[in-house]
């Protein structure tokens, strides 16, 4: 048995530095064909997309089930930086960062660049997005009702039946809101929150700016530095 043991180990061990040998060899072989300047230098976003997401419990209904469905996670988009918002009501608004805006006018999302000594270049790209305090999410399938009976505070049911209707609208958890950088060239490049800003991707607080550095890793030419590019994200709420 020690004996079995033994040259078991050996084997493993064997075969393990083969392993190391095998990638160390292919890797002297290897040469590395530099990306053009277009993919190297590319580090722009094209917009900023805002989501909102729920969890349901026992607050729909299975009508083939006859049965409530106890978790059901819904994610629904509330507003993007190349979106917009219009003033359709007869009075004035006062948005979530004091901005007002008049009946009858929009305010629209943007990428802008400023001047910024901090900032790789000096230029910081400021990210405005405009969206929605209010969210409206769908079940699966007509199969499947929200029941006005589970809920309490604001909410609205559409074209409900027996105060039941696929669609429910809530107000969204301002500090639990998703956030997504889109970049032109996502495969090239990483996105690195700045001092402790929310993770994108899950739910986080934006109640205040939060900066973002993207840098793309892409194989450039010696001697050339890496491209970056430092993001700052406001979200303004308008109310729905």
């Amino acid at each position: 048995m020690l004996i079995n043991k033994l040259l078991k180990n050996l084997y493993t061990g064997a075969a393990l530095l083969c392993v190391v040998w095998l990638l160390s060899g292919c890797e002297k072989g290897l040469t590395f064909e530099e990306a053009p300047e277009s993919t190297y230098s590319q580090v722009e976003a094209s917009r900023f997309d805002v989501k909102a997401r729920e969890l349901f419990e026992n607050q729909i209904y299975a009508v083939n089930w006859d049965k409530w469905v106890e978790n059901y996670i819904n994610t629904q988009t509330i507003g993007a930086s190349n979106g917009s918002w219009k003033n359709g009501t007869g009075a004035a608004v006062t948005l979530s960062n004091g901005e007002v805006v008049q009946p009858g006018a929009t305010v629209s999302g943007s990428i802008k660049e400023e001047n910024n000594a901090e900032a790789p270049g000096g230029k910081l790209y400021v990210i405005t997005a405009y969206v929605n305090d209010h969210a409206k999410y769908k079940t699966a399938n007509k199969g499947y009702l929200f029941d006005g009976s589970k809920f309490t505070g604001d909410f609205t049911l559409a074209n409900p039946t027996n105060n039941r209707s696929e669609y429910v609208t809530l107000p969204v958890r301002k500090n639990e809101i998703i956030g997504e950088l889109v970049l032109i060239n996502p495969y090239d490049c990483i996105v690195e929150p700045v001092n402790g800003a929310t993770e994108l991707g899950k739910p986080g607080d934006f109640s205040q700016p939060q900066r973002y550095l993207v840098k793309n890793i892409a194989y450039r030419p010696a001697g050339v530095p890496q491209y970056t590019r430092l993001y700052e994200v406001r979200i303004v709420f308008y109310p729905g």
